[in-house]
């Protein structure tokens, strides 16, 4: 569900700082787009480490009719999509309504900062906290998918990381994508594996298909994944057996 801009509840749809006129932003870029509005709405109204909101949600189907499909604002999506889908989130409080972070309805679901805009939002308009919850579900996927197209234009690892790290998530690979994160930063295999959680058989099986899809557009990026599955996380480095089966060999 794409929600009116003039609809009453962009009145209670807060976001890091509380309420402001996503609305009006949207509008404007609407009209015509213009990018350093969309990526102060982006980082200041939208999002705020890591932590996602009702308005962020409210704003994606616009953010996806309007905005230009470009690695920018692509990036932007993809991060969205990790943000919502990253495993065992605590950032929600500890019993919502649905699996999005920060897109709880429940009435008892209050904080300090945003208490009655939460409450107001959730008895008010109930029926649209739906509807933005189901169009997430529905296009996830297709965001993730339009991402994963934008492959060839990237310039550089980073760019690979910021446009895979949303697909990643959705398909579970949250494991992988860190790692490649990591190694964009300018760690090596051994740095990554003391830091990173052990990566299990599961883990490795869903990095087939990003290794694969590395190989055709950035080659180096996965060689950094063979090279850490030859690794075992946790707190000591351990070569892998060699009669494990290699899951990342080119075929």
């Amino acid at each position: 569900m794409k929600l009116a801009l003039e609809h009453p509840a962009w009145s209670l749809l807060y976001g890091p700082y509380g309420v402001q006129d996503v609305s009006g932003a949207l509008a404007q870029l609407a009209k015509q787009w213009d990018q350093p509005l969309a990526d102060t709405l982006y980082w200041e109204m939208l999002h705020h480490q890591e932590d996602l909101y009702p308005v962020t949600y409210a704003a994606s189907p616009w953010l996806w009719e309007i905005a230009p499909k470009d690695l920018t604002n692509l990036s932007f999506l993809s991060w969205i999509l990790h943000c919502a889908t990253y495993p065992n989130d605590l950032r929600d409080l500890a019993t919502p309504r649905s699996l999005i972070p920060g897109l709880s309805s429940l009435r008892y679901d209050t904080s300090e900062v945003f208490q009655c805009e939460r409450t107001a939002l959730v008895e008010q308009h109930p029926t649209v906290l739906l509807g933005i919850e189901q169009w997430c579900n529905s296009h996830f996927p297709t965001i993730a998918e339009r991402c994963q197209a934008a492959l060839p234009d990237c310039q550089n690892p980073h760019d690979i990381y910021n446009l895979l790290v949303g697909p990643m998530a959705v398909e579970g690979a949250q494991k992988a994508a860190n790692v490649l994160g990591m190694w964009c930063d300018g760690h090596d295999p051994e740095t990554i594996a003391e830091e990173t959680e052990t990566w299990s058989e599961k883990d490795l099986q869903l990095s087939q298909k990003w290794v694969r899809l590395l190989d055709q557009h950035a080659p180096e990026c996965g060689v950094a994944l063979r090279d850490y599955a030859q690794l075992e996380g946790g707190n000591q480095i351990t070569l892998r057996c060699n009669d494990t089966p290699d899951l990342f060999r080119k075929e």
